[in-house]
């Protein structure tokens, strides 16, 4: 497992088997959000790092952390992720809760599509982009064929389904009424592995950095079987035992669970999809906001910001396994089969940054308020 520290800009390296660092290394950057839903298996040969970074996207070289591509999309937040055949990055860019709800000069929110297969002659190159307004994109995620993508838009109160090739956006669909005031504002989202179910994760309240309606949270359960005619299932709220505002979502690879990120009361809260139902919340013993699937994908990673460890859930007893201390808050991380060679030098750094020294050039990364997400 790679796990980005926000707090100091180093890289955690964790052994899945024996969930032990075996380094922390300085990279001078970070991310929030690394694309962490394909390409990351137990099979998978690819080793590229995407990372979101301040205005843009980043990659690394898994075998050197090296960069190699940078990608400038004009909005500081950015959100991005792979597609199953490894090929091309989707980023949403220019969605948060932050948004002014009533700009007098809205920007105009972009889809960007980016060539990321390392053979190709063309990689890091821009090759698709779609203007979808002061909407407000704030995640992407890709059904497991690869051909569809969707994107929550907080902004406009919709989803957006996205064909990958050509690309377009062939609906957008609108996601109904509040489950109390204010507006629904759907910030993040989750396909599931078997491209059954999508799971979206909702600001319930109002926009703004001020909001006059305090954002409450739900999580809801779509069906995308039928991925442009998507329909919701369930919206857990509140009322149906949701203890906290989720942030994001992974699905389980059976696709039978989903464990939601509740940094609120420092846990993850684990929902039955045949149920439409909250399991339990697991304590993870502090504030996260993301996690990753180890790349055999029976395990969960989740970077415990305000703890400084990375909490490791195992999938088949639902409950917490161990942690892992890490460097300063650990926000992101990602799987993959590569072992980094790293040099002295890094490590160096890694230790000085570990004292509290500034050291090295220390990339900004998009996060309002200190939270790294889409809010």
């Amino acid at each position: 497992m790679y796990v980005f520290n926000t707090g100091d800009r180093t890289l955690s390296l964790i052994d899945v088997d024996t969930d032990e660092v075996i380094e922390t290394v300085f990279i001078g950057t970070t991310a929030s959000f690394p694309a962490n839903q394909y390409g990351t298996g137990i099979d998978s040969t690819y080793d590229t790092l995407w990372l979101n970074v301040s205005g843009g996207v980043k990659a690394l070289d898994q075998q050197t952390v090296d960069e190699v591509a940078t990608i400038e999309t004009g909005f500081g937040p950015n959100y991005p992720n792979l597609t199953p055949d490894e090929t091309q990055l989707l980023v949403a860019s220019g969605g948060t809760t932050t948004l002014d709800p009533d700009p007098a000069d809205p920007d105009d929110h972009v889809l960007v599509r980016i060539d990321a297969d390392r053979e190709s002659d063309t990689f890091g190159e821009v090759t698709g982009e779609l203007e979808v307004g002061y909407a407000g994109p704030c995640d992407m995620t890709l059904t497991p064929d690869g051909e569809y993508a969707f994107v929550p838009n907080i902004a406009d109160e919709t989803i957006s389904v996205v064909r990958v090739d050509p690309f377009e956006i062939v609906r957008r669909v609108d996601v109904g009424d509040p489950a109390d005031r204010g507006n629904v504002l759907p910030f993040m989202t989750t396909a599931s592995f078997d491209g059954e179910y999508l799971l979206v994760e909702n600001g319930e309240g109002e926009l703004g950095s001020d909001p006059a309606i305090p954002r409450e949270g739900s999580e809801s359960i779509w069906d995308i079987s039928t991925p442009e005619q998507p329909v919701e299932l369930e919206r857990i709220t509140r009322d149906d035992g949701l203890s906290a505002p989720p942030i994001t979502s992974e699905v389980s690879p059976d696709s039978d669970v989903a464990y939601l990120f509740t940094p609120a009361i420092d846990a993850v809260t684990v929902i039955d999809l045949e149920e439409r139902a909250v399991v339990r919340d697991i304590d993870v013993g502090g504030s996260a906001i993301s996690g990753a699937w180890g790349p055999s994908r029976e395990k969960l990673y989740v970077p415990v910001q305000t703890a400084n460890h990375v909490a490791v859930i195992d999938h088949a007893q639902r409950e917490l396994l161990t942690t892992i201390e890490t460097g300063e808050s650990p926000t992101g991380a990602v799987g993959g089969m590569v072992r980094p060679e790293t040099t002295p030098s890094q490590r160096i750094q890694s230790s000085l940054a570990s004292l509290g020294l500034t050291v090295g050039e220390r990339e900004p990364t998009f996060c309002p308020d200190d939270n790294c997400y889409c809010g």
